[in-house]
């Protein structure tokens, strides 16, 4: 895995920005990092090929689509990114790529039973993980402790993730407020440097790594996703996002094949990602280039 000079998984890029550059800044989490893909396959990557394919000779600069994705990255650190380099990228417009979790800066299964629960099994899992380590059973080591939270989760003691993670969507929450002051603080930002409105992408995924996601006919936990993804994007227009979701794009041509990178990895697959950078093409064109913004000469919002 190469890295930039800045730790982020992206090509060096000029400072200060050359005058011929439109500059697009990608915040996200691992789907935007490109959890489980190689950098060619990633959305950001795919983006920067299909807008300058499709504006050459429309447009008289070349984009640039910089990815700024951290794993495992809540919104309140892409927000903090944005606050540390805005002004060294200088980007032209800035994109936030959502993922369900990313209101909360815990883990997702995170809960307050399973945080009690760990302070104590902490007591006899270390030194399994440590014991299975020295033996080169590490993959062991993490199924007992897999099942043993999976027991526990049988018998009620702790919530299962979704459980969990729903909670956070509680707009009383401390964890969503905090998700709403950071897209607040990120169009604060934006808007200081005179740019257009950010926008706000739900990167729809799977539900399951093993079998087809069906957004033409959701089953349960697909609407538990939807619910969550319709509640952030709903949150982020208000605040005066541009959003987009790719919901319709992935039920007209992936309903029936598996979302996800593979069987072991649930992060969205390279068709997804073609997916996301196809609509977002599209998007950025129609909102920014054609609607008398951008492409006909001025930065100023639609």
């Amino acid at each position: 895995m190469v890295n930039n000079s800045f730790g982020f998984r992206e090509r060096e890029f000029a400072i200060p920005k050359p005058d011929n550059v439109f500059r697009i800044m990608v915040l996200g989490d691992s789907l935007t990092w490109g959890a489980g893909l190689a950098v060619e396959e990633r959305y950001t990557n795919r983006l920067e090929k299909y807008l300058n394919e499709r504006l050459k000779g429309k447009f008289p600069k070349r984009i640039e689509v910089l990815n700024f994705g951290i794993p495992g990255g809540p919104t309140i650190a892409e927000r903090d990114i944005l606050r540390t380099f805005i002004d060294l990228v200088n980007p032209d417009l800035v994109i936030v790529g959502f993922c369900l979790n990313d209101p909360q800066p815990k883990s997702q299964e995170w809960s307050i039973e399973k945080d009690r629960i760990d302070r104590y099994a902490k007591f006899f899992l270390s030194p399994i993980r440590r014991l299975f380590g020295i033996l080169h059973l590490e993959l062991t080591a993490s199924f007992i402790e897999k099942g043993f939270y999976k027991t526990l989760e049988r018998l009620g003691i702790i919530p299962p993730w979704y459980v969990a993670l729903d909670r956070v969507y509680d707009k009383n929450s401390k964890e969503w407020k905090d998700f709403e002051k950071a897209l607040k603080d990120i169009i604060d930002m934006s808007n200081k440097k005179g740019l257009p409105p950010p926008i706000f992408a739900v990167l729809n995924q799977g539900v399951y790594t093993d079998k087809p996601t069906d957004y033409r006919n959701p089953d349960d936990m697909l609407k538990l996703y939807l619910k969550w993804y319709h509640q952030a994007e709903d949150t982020a227009s208000k605040i005066g996002f541009k959003t987009v979701n790719f919901e319709k794009e992935i039920a007209e041509k992936l309903h029936d094949k598996p979302l996800a990178v593979n069987v072991l990895d649930g992060h969205p697959s390279a068709e997804v990602n073609d997916i996301y950078a196809q609509k977002f093409a599209e998007f950025i064109i129609k909102e920014y280039f054609l609607k008398g913004g951008i492409h006909n000469g001025n930065k100023g919002r639609n």
